[in-house]
């Protein structure tokens, strides 16, 4: 059978080579996103001929595989991943499978593949100059209101994640729910994970940084990028302070964009409304599905 670990800090960085060779632009194949939410899925990792095998236990869905990652022999990686799964007498059952990954399981089980997907997992995808411009009539609503920030507040700066501000930052989640309450689980969770990327984001790796407003800070972003997609991680900011959130939106991108960065993944609206309508605003130009494939 497969010897799986437990991810955590020390070993975290052994799984970026592989991650960052996936073509895929979903939030789950990055590491920040592996790592940030490592212990609610109780994910583990094997390294098998040169590719990467994570196991994954979804609420609802039980455990499950992901799709292998890397440069190595995937059909040798899915043979392994098969007798493991026949061994340990677990379902052969794989989740947050890319569309790239569902053609080729499809190709190699045939109709012994059962697929599902579920739109709450759907991760949304931007044009990465959109969000860094919000240009023309589509995102006048933005613009106003990042225009509105700025005039409020003329002395808002934003300012890199570095071992000096780092402290800065965690101040900034900890205090965070003063000013607004978490009033679901999921969001309790969520800022949990959140708080713990943005503590190690720095050994990751991550790019993040916040808007200081006259030595208050008033929004937050931690991501990383994978190819040619920025991907965002963590994004907060404080609902008292008019237009925070299209600043943090379109400052974190001019930050952390790269001259060969095209898109924009900020994830997942997890079934929350509120979440999906924010989302959906900002003019997503495809959703990426995630599947779940299980073999009978």
């Amino acid at each position: 059978m497969l010897e799986f670990s437990k991810i955590t800090i020390h070993n975290a960085r052994q799984l970026k080579p592989y991650l960052d060779v996936q073509p895929f632009r979903s939030c789950d194949y990055t590491l920040g996103a592996v790592y940030q939410w490592r212990a609610y899925f109780r994910s583990a990792f094997a390294i098998v001929s040169d590719m990467l095998v994570m196991l994954a236990t979804y609420p609802g869905e039980g455990v499950c595989f992901v799709f292998p990652v890397g440069n190595g022999d995937l059909d040798a990686a899915l043979d392994a991943i098969e007798a493991h799964a026949k061994e340990s007498g677990m379902p052969l059952r794989f989740c947050a499978v890319p569309k790239v990954g569902l053609a080729l399981l499809c190709e190699r089980y045939g109709a012994r593949a059962i697929v599902s997907t579920n739109r709450d997992w759907a991760d949304y995808v931007y044009n990465a100059s959109d969000l860094m411009n919000f240009p023309g009539k589509k995102y006048h609503t933005q613009r106003n209101h990042l225009n509105r920030f700025c005039k409020d507040n003329p002395s808002a700066k934003f300012v890199p994640v570095t071992e000096e501000t780092l402290p800065v930052a965690i101040a900034f989640l900890d205090e965070y729910e003063q000013h607004v309450p978490l009033d679901k689980v999921i969001e309790a969770e969520e800022m949990k994970r959140a708080k713990e990327l943005l503590a190690d984001s720095l050994t990751l790796g991550q790019k993040a940084g916040y808007i200081d407003v006259a030595g208050t800070v008033v929004a937050l972003s931690v991501g990383e990028i994978v190819g040619d997609t920025l991907h965002c991680h963590v994004e907060k900011a404080r609902v008292d302070y008019a237009g925070s959130y299209q600043a943090i939106v379109s400052w974190y991108a001019k930050y952390a964009a790269e001259k060969s960065t095209h898109y924009i993944n900020r994830e997942d609206d997890s079934g929350e409304e509120r979440l999906r309508y924010s989302k959906m605003a900002y003019r997503p130009i495809c959703m990426i599905d995630k599947y779940w494939v299980d073999i009978e």
